[in-house]
């Protein structure tokens, strides 16, 4: 070769190693992967679970390019999913930070102690669903989807490890959704996006077996073929669509049968307790008002199948068949206030309540459930329940007793599900309370009901004007006589209706009720005549579960059917506990001793009654609810109109307050309970011991993967020179595979002179089990091996560390 020809060659373009990650096809499959896992994040935001996509969807995009990133690197798999998922819980806090609305130190501060406090809750048995914390593991959970994602394509070309983890998140969601956006779309786009990543990965192999044979291929076939694979993916997808599926519904029924068993249900009271429920759409089975969240949501739907039946005295009492209470209200839902779960395995489950829950003039009833035609998950009784005679778990708050010796119950669920024909007894307080005596009890409420029981969220002055305007009305000077007079109202004024639509959006669901609907049912009723009680500054709750139902002479049983499903109120009496009240039209009205002689007192709500539920006329109107209309209406309710006298006056002459909170105070004993001091130091030990287990996971894959992987099938001294191959890549020794067994050796012993002897014999009793008989078989040979291995390693080892480690270097 000439000079001059030297000359005239162009000059070699400079390698750059990002060149060949960031090409079009590149390009193009970040952008498939990126929507095949945008398919079920949607999807999940869509079925209402409570995450923020403002969190979870940026994290998502990141981990696709950061996955691609360490799909390119040198990394191997183990490192780089350590690496990743470091990198992806720091990418998950962050992106929480930033979405807290507060400087970014103090932000970070509050994401880490709200995850404290949930783990306590987890380690402790409360109850915490707090939505940051479901937020922050489903960020992980995407995060290392996008990480599987781009490792599987780009490295190890594995597509279905791609397709199908995301594919089982989009089909539970699918499977459990039961609301009116259908999920349809996004299965069709992931199909879509699965069918592009095969077609990519089959493209890839046919290249590479082309490559291999020699094969020269125009740039275009490679397009063509991707084209035509779209083609066939639309058209196969488009036709399986439009096949229809004769046995769906057989194979949807055996689903449900597997996630009503025992494990599955103990599984998801563990995650109810710990997160948000999805919400859901309609009463599908009899547990309908068991879940955590109510909702005022529009048209229900009730059937005539039989829930339970109960043998109970037939006269004597009004029953109602409770399965939950609920406290907290915002904007059209509630939930419970119940911030601690507690197990009993052992039967029976006594709920330990004193006087201040139960209150005085109580009698004991007993009564016997048998399940109907469905499986429950939750326990019914008569309000307010004592003795179970099951085994169960209780969610509760404990009352102002700094021993915790009494509780305020939520709800009781069964540690199995009861099924078909099973039986439980309950054994209840019902109150024998005259009005008389609700009319005498004192207005001085425990911190632990005034808490939350009165809590309204934004005082409405319109619904807190109504309110005031028919308790004028009516006269009524104390809480009973009030909330009569609120319940008649209402059973007066709102029409009946199961199937009203759902509540327009940005309105007070109970001001259109009350002033533009004028219609509703159970759920409908109670929340406005809660909302006004506690305008008033009277303390009431939501309680649900069925009404009592239809009583059989013959068997000498309540028949509770689905359409029974109901909700009503419940008073705080002190010295009484809790009184129930029915303001629903369509239920038979509450009767006490004495309520007739208060009505003929009392003037009538309705002058002129008519067929059309509009007697009382609108209050005066205000204008929207804002914060000075607001004070305006609470210094008007201090003018108290003169009340009737009574038989038994009030035990102050000045005028019952009315308390308006607009901020919900802590609801917490005076003392801290046993061992809660403790309680952070058990769960750092925990978390450390938690870190230590997750360590020596790692370690035992890290030592899996490189002692064993590949080589169960392999002799003693051939793992130990197999090893010895695969160990010198840590210290950058890559020797190249047309050597001979002799000059590798000798290339070893120049490298890593601190191991001479033990790599000449390895590689010795390598070369003889090769060219030789019966070495394999040999024990001594095997132990030599070993020992030789055990050295060799631990000066491989010794010099990675001194690379990796500064002070460690020598000079």
């Amino acid at each position: 070769m000439t000079a001059e020809s030297i000359a005239l060659r162009p000059p070699r373009r400079k390698r750059s190693r990002w060149r060949s990650p960031i090409s079009l096809n590149t390009i193009s499959t970040l952008i498939v992967v990126s929507v095949l896992l945008l398919m079920p994040l949607l999807a999940t935001d869509i079925a209402g679970w409570a995450i923020d996509l403002d969190i979870v969807l940026p994290v998502t995009l990141l981990s696709v390019f950061l996955g691609l990133i360490l799909a390119r690197s040198r990394f191997g798999e183990i490192t780089a999913l350590i690496v990743g998922l470091l990198y992806g819980v720091g990418a998950v806090i962050i992106a929480a930070a930033l979405n807290q609305n507060l400087p970014f130190r103090d932000a970070l501060v509050a994401v880490v102690t709200r995850s404290y406090e949930w783990g306590v809750d987890l380690v402790s048995g409360g109850i915490n669903t707090d939505p940051l914390v479901l937020t922050l593991l489903v960020g992980i959970l995407f995060w290392f989807l996008g990480y599987n994602a781009n490792w599987h394509i780009f490295r190890l070309d594995r597509v279905w490890r791609v397709i199908l983890p995301p594919g089982l998140i989009l089909l539970v969601n699918i499977v459990f959704f039961s609301g009116d956006d259908p999920l349809d779309r996004y299965l069709f786009g992931f199909i879509l996006m699965a069918l592009a990543l095969i077609v990519r990965s089959h493209l890839d192999t046919r290249q590479w077996d082309w490559s291999v044979r020699g094969v020269s291929v125009p740039a275009f076939v490679r397009r063509q073929f991707a084209a035509i694979g779209i083609m066939l993916s639309l058209l196969a997808l488009a036709f399986a669509w439009s096949v229809p599926s004769s046995d769906i519904d057989e194979r949807l029924q055996n689903f449900q049968r597997f996630l009503a068993s025992d494990p599955i249900q103990q599984l998801a009271d563990v995650w109810n307790r710990l997160f948000a429920p999805i919400e859901g759409e309609g009463p599908a089975t009899t547990d309908y008002y068991g879940a955590d969240l109510l909702n005022l949501s529009g048209a229900i739907s009730l059937g005539d199948d039989v829930v339970f039946t109960v043998d109970a005295p037939a006269e004597g009492y009004r029953f109602y068949w409770r399965s939950r209470v609920f406290e907290r209200y915002t904007d059209g839902q509630w939930s419970p206030s119940a911030d601690l779960r507690i197990t009993d395995r052992s039967p029976p489950v006594e709920l330990l309540m004193n006087e201040e829950v139960t209150g005085s003039r109580r009698v004991p009833v007993s009564q016997r459930f048998t399940v109907g035609t469905a499986n429950s998950r939750i326990f019914y009784a008569a309000p307010q329940p004592q003795i179970i005679e099951h085994s169960g778990r209780i969610d509760l708050i404990y009352t102002d007793r700094p021993d915790n010796s009494s509780m305020n119950v939520s709800v009781v669920r069964p540690l199995k599900v009861l099924r078909r024909g099973d039986t439980y007894t309950v054994t209840s307080l019902l109150s024998k309370a005259s009005a008389a005596e609700l009319r005498r009890a004192s207005t001085e409420y425990p911190g632990w009901v005034s808490g939350v029981n009165l809590y309204v969220g934004i005082p409405n002055a319109r619904v807190f004007a109504l309110a005031r305007q028919i308790v004028s009305e009516a006269r009524a000077n104390n809480p009973y006589d009030r909330a009569k007079a609120i319940e008649r109202w209402l059973r007066d004024n709102i029409a009946y209706n199961e199937t009203i639509s759902a509540p327009p959006p940005n309105v007070d669901t109970v001001e259109w009720v009350l002033f533009d609907a004028r219609e509703g049912y159970c759920t409908y009723y109670a929340t406005s005549m809660i909302l006004m009680l506690r305008h008033l500054g009277i303390p009431a709750r939501l309680a649900a579960g069925f009404s009592q139902g239809e009583y059989d002479a013959e068997s000498g049983q309540y028949v509770v059917r689905e359409r029974e499903a109901h909700t009503w109120v419940e008073v705080y009496f002190p010295g009484y506990g809790w009184i129930e009240f029915e303001p629903t039209s369509a239920q038979a009205p509450i009767h006490r001793e004495g309520d007739d002689q208060a009505q003929e007192e009392q003037q009538p709500l309705t002058p002129d009654p008519t067929s059309t539920p509009s007697p009382t006329p609108t209050p005066t109107p205000l204008p929207s609810p804002t914060a000075q209309s607001t004070q305006e209406a609470l210094e008007q309710s201090l003018e108290q109109p003169t009340a009737t006298p009574t038989a038994t006056p009030e035990p102050s002459p000045s005028p019952t307050p009315f308390v308006l909170p607009t901020v919900q105070p802590p609801i917490s004993p005076d003392n801290p309970p046993p061992l809660s001091i403790l309680q952070p130091l058990i769960f750092f030990a925990l978390v450390v011991m938690l870190f230590l287990i997750i360590l020596a996971i790692i370690a035992l894959l890290l030592f899996w993967w490189w002692e064993w992987r590949g080589m169960g099938g392999l002799s003693p001294v051939a793992r130990a020179y197999a090893r010895l191959e695969r160990y010198i890549q840590l210290i950058g020794i890559n020797i190249g595979s047309t050597l001979t067994t002799l000059e590798k050796r000798r290339e070893l012993q120049r490298r890593i002179p601190a191991a001479r002897e033990p790599i000449r014999t390895i590689s010795d009793l390598y070369t003889r089990e090769r060219y030789s008989s019966g070495v394999s078989e040999d024990q001594q040979f095997a132990e030599r091996a070993e020992k030789a291995w055990y050295r060799t390693r631990g000066n491989i080892l010794k010099r990675w560390l001194r690379r990796r480690i500064p002070f460690l270097r020598r000079d």
